[in-house]
């Protein structure tokens, strides 16, 4: 008697056994995912955040952007256009802006003329600001609109404590912040460089030579004023975008985020038909679409994040935070 209840006892803990085998290797259900163990990163760190940023006109996002292509890129955001503008005349003068918003204005002007160690805020001749252009110590140029988004071009000659204008835009490059898929070049008012995409930034070199950064992470080029464009490159996850001439050939440079290896602000070389080339990794930044800004100049790079600035020399391999 015994025995038989020891051997029933035998086969019950069997089978409980092997319901538990059962429960412990079968796949789980649909819609659920196995735990992840505390301590364990299941995807590289990330070094952009932030909801999407307003449209020029104080609303949502101006377009939805096309889906961006796959790449060595990571935890990406959706693209948007620059909000904040730099534009650098050399190592030691820059001119920094925000661009403001076609219903409410609010657009601001700060210069710098020690390295980016202090920024001296003006007033900025417009509500809104499309395009900054220093000449040199003293003079430059501002587009953007007295109300709203026009696009009408302000000078100084005093570092901006007084401005000449408004005057109309005639042969000068600005994005049109109230069409985001458009931008004013020398011979057109309403170039559409990224074929119907939101451009998130536009730099030039002349009259005739200018790039637009495309919502997608293309950059595409003209060499006419405008009237003709055709791709130069590819940078997904890039932010911001600046060109130069070296050596009488243009070179293509942009700031990007979510870059494997890159925890922070890559700035990168871009080359039609090549991936893009790491020139420096600005480290520890966080970095969101729309605030953020590069500018190469002859001799110079300036970098700015929110309202922290980084300057390097004509290589752009070291980069010191002001």
């Amino acid at each position: 008697m015994k025995r038989g209840i020891s051997t029933a006892g035998l086969v019950a803990f069997l089978l409980v056994d092997l319901v538990l085998v059962y429960l412990a290797l079968r796949p789980p259900a649909v819609g659920t995912s196995p735990a992840t163990p505390r301590g364990v990163v299941t995807s590289a760190p990330v070094a952009t955040v932030g909801a999407p940023a307003p449209g020029p006109d104080g609303t949502g996002s101006p377009t939805t952007p096309r889906t961006a292509p796959t790449g060595s890129t990571v935890g990406q955001q959706s693209p948007r256009p620059v909000r904040v503008l730099l534009a650098a005349l050399d190592l030691e003068v820059a001119w920094r802006a925000t661009v403001g918003t076609c219903a409410a204005g609010g657009a601001t002007l700060a210069i710098s003329i020690d390295g980016g160690a202090t920024w001296d805020e003006v007033e900025a001749p417009s509500a809104t600001i499309s395009r900054i252009q220093p000449l040199d110590r003293d003079r430059g140029f501002v587009v953007g609109g007295v109300e709203g988004c026009g696009q009408d071009q302000f000078t100084t000659r005093d570092g901006g404590q007084a401005w000449a204008g408004p005057t109309a835009l005639v042969g000068g490059w600005a994005r049109r912040l109230d069409r985001p898929t458009e931008v004013t070049t020398p011979q057109s008012p309403t170039a559409e460089p990224c074929e119907g995409d939101t451009v998130i930034d536009l730099s030039r070199t002349s009259a005739e030579q200018a790039e637009a950064l495309c919502s997608d992470g293309g950059v595409r080029v003209t060499d006419d004023g405008g009237v003709s464009w055709r791709d130069s490159g590819r940078a997904t996850g890039a932010l911001a975008l600046s060109n130069r001439l070296e050596d009488g050939v243009l070179a293509t440079y942009v700031a990007r985020v979510g870059v494997e290896g890159c925890e922070g602000v890559q700035v990168a070389r871009v080359t039609q038909g090549a991936d893009p080339a790491e020139v420096a990794c600005v480290p520890s930044v966080r970095a969101t679409g729309g605030d953020v800004a590069i500018s190469v100049a002859g001799d110079a790079g300036w970098l700015v994040v929110d309202d922290r600035t980084w300057v390097s020399g004509a290589a752009l391999t070291v980069w010191e935070e002001a």
